[in-house]
């Protein structure tokens, strides 16, 4: 009777300590407060630094030669000053299936390299200390950088990466064709006894693990790709991910199962039906949990800044050559035969993955946020067929705020507070919060006018047509990169830089998200997740997993109901 007391006993306290930890461990997410990010820009991958193996986010195989820089004179036929450290002849690696290189040109061949790098873009507060690489071959192999090599032997160096002051870089001279050099890895020693078992960094994955969703739309390359055919797709076995095709599937997924995450993909606008299908049953088979998953076609289908509005305005005027459209300007009418297409493409893509996936298959279509006569199209779809909108679940929209404020008419404006300090810096955040400085017809700030433009209309939208409204990307946007609002003043990028970790920031962010709540928005999908902060880049709601700003504690708090 004792010995069954006392293992009563001392079940209930493990179940209650059990309860206790995984209630520490994890955020107690508000009914309706959901937020997702998008992952960072396939550039970026070295600064997010998603993966225990780093190879996997270098650029790439870039060409060099030799040049006697003491000499002034090229050790290999046309090698110059310029071209040394990068001949540009990528394309002429030869490579294996998986991308390993397989030699290097024979003397008599035409090429001007003689040599190849892995070399990374590293952020100035890239992670450093301890590193081993270890490879199959017989090759020539060296760590360059500010390095310190404590051990070298064949298949397997050990180093010291002293700062990202100099880019980490590994040059092979060497390569024996029967036995060619593969399965490459550079390790943080921290990880050595983990990274066997474990893709993701723990690190990146305690960041990431409170958020709903992950939209993996940056990591599929999906502005940019040409991937059509499954078997061109990008596999665990790649050499490195930073190419056309972009990380691959099941990389995402291990990603979305770690994090306990719906994933959010974004087909590439040339994808066949097969592959469609191969990507839909991946995704049935490799994801662990009862998550929802997000599908979308492409992305903005209505931005002629990407490739895919042409292809769909090209699709479209070529199944619809006499569409009764009541457009006369053409490139009106251009737009609106790709969201045709898009309406079409996006039917038959949801079609695919419900049959595979069933109610777990969200089906997304989205356009530009303050023209809601996108959406209009997008759902009625009269040249599609119409009604398009009962193949879909959801609608969204990017509700960014405070672009205007970067727009040319008020660069002056912001020149002026870029000089004066922390007085300059409240008075951004004044605009912000509740307007009256800049420029613009916008009465209570940056935040009222993305609430009031790109929000309210569109619920109105998804209710009239029963779907849910999401938000594809959202936060900050003092950025612009489109004629005559590129910026280039130096000044307004540090100005823009720290107003994007200012504490002032978090307040903004909070009012943001409760007020995309309280419109009607379902979840919002920030852009974007973990990044380096640049001249072209002030999105990321962290600089370097494991870190923490004002953005990132108001999403976590939003996140909490607070």
């Amino acid at each position: 009777m004792m010995y069954s007391r006392t293992l009563f006993t001392h079940t209930l306290f493990g179940i209650l300590c059990l309860l206790t930890i995984l209630l520490a461990n994890s955020v107690q997410a508000a009914p309706g407060h959901r937020l997702g990010y998008n992952t960072s820009g396939m550039h970026q991958l070295a600064s997010s630094n998603p993966f225990i193996d780093i190879f996997k986010v270098s650029r790439g195989w870039i060409t060099s030669c030799r040049f006697d820089w003491q000499k002034n004179r090229a050790i290999d036929p046309g090698c110059t000053k310029k071209n040394s450290f990068n001949t540009k002849e990528s394309e002429k690696v030869s490579v294996d299936a998986n991308g390993w290189p397989t030699r290097l040109p024979a003397r008599a061949e035409r090429p001007i390299f003689t040599s190849i790098n892995a070399i990374w873009d590293m952020p100035a507060d890239f992670p450093v200390g301890r590193h081993f690489v270890t490879y199959r071959g017989d090759a020539d192999i060296e760590i360059q950088g500010d390095v310190e090599i404590i051990r070298q032997v064949p298949g397997r160096i050990d180093f010291n990466l002293r700062s990202a002051k100099r880019s980490l870089r590994l040059h092979i001279t060497r390569i024996n064709p029967r036995n060619y050099i593969r399965d490459i890895k550079v390790i943080p020693q921290k990880y050595a006894n983990i990274y066997k078992k474990q893709t993701i960094n723990p690190e990146y994955l305690r960041s990431v693990r409170p958020f709903n969703a992950i939209r993996f739309m940056p990591w599929q390359n999906t502005k940019d790709t040409n991937l059509s055919r499954w078997k061109d797709r990008s596999t665990l076995r790649s050499a490195f991910y930073n190419h056309d095709a972009g990380v691959p599937i099941e990389a995402m997924i291990d990603l979305a199962n770690a994090a306990n995450a719906s994933p959010w993909f974004s087909i590439p606008h040339k994808a066949t039906d097969r592959f469609v299908q191969n990507f839909a049953y991946t995704v049935k088979k490799r994801l662990k949990h009862n998550q929802k998953v997000y599908v979308e076609y492409s992305n903005e289908i209505w931005n002629n800044m990407y490739p895919a509005t042409h292809y769909a305005a090209k699709m479209g005027l070529k199944l619809w050559p006499r569409g009764k459209l009541k457009i006369k300007n053409p490139h009106t009418r251009r737009l609106f035969l790709a969201l045709n297409y898009n309406a079409k493409r996006s039917k038959e893509i949801c079609s695919i993955f419900k049959r595979n996936l069933g109610n777990r298959a969200v089906c997304v279509v989205s356009a530009y946020g303050s023209a809601p006569q996108m959406g209009e199209e997008l759902m009625t779809c009269p040249l599609a067929g119409g009604d398009c909108y009962k193949h879909f679940d959801a609608y969204a929209v990017a509700p960014y705020f405070g672009d205007y404020i970067a727009r040319i008419e008020n660069r002056n404006l912001v020149k002026r507070w870029a000089r004066q300090g922390n007085r300059g810096m409240s008075l951004l955040f004044k605009e912000i919060l509740y307007g009256g400085l800049a420029k613009a017809n916008y009465q209570g700030g940056a935040i009222k006018n993305a609430i009031e433009d790109r929000v309210k209309k569109n619920v109105d939208l998804a209710r009239k047509y029963g779907v849910k409204l999401l938000a594809y990307e959202g936060g900050q946007h003092l950025l612009r990169v489109d004629r005559p609002h590129v910026i280039y003043d130096p000044k307004i990028f540090s100005f823009f830089a720290d107003a994007n970790l200012d504490p002032r920031m978090g307040t903004a962010y909070s009012k943001y998200l409760h007020a995309w709540h309280r419109a009607g928005g379902d979840m919002l999908m920030h852009f974007n997740g973990i990044s380096a902060i640049t001249d072209r880049n002030y999105f990321p709601m962290l600089p370097r997993a494991g870190t923490r700003t004002p953005k990132y504690n108001a999403m976590i708090n939003y996140l909490r109901g607070r």
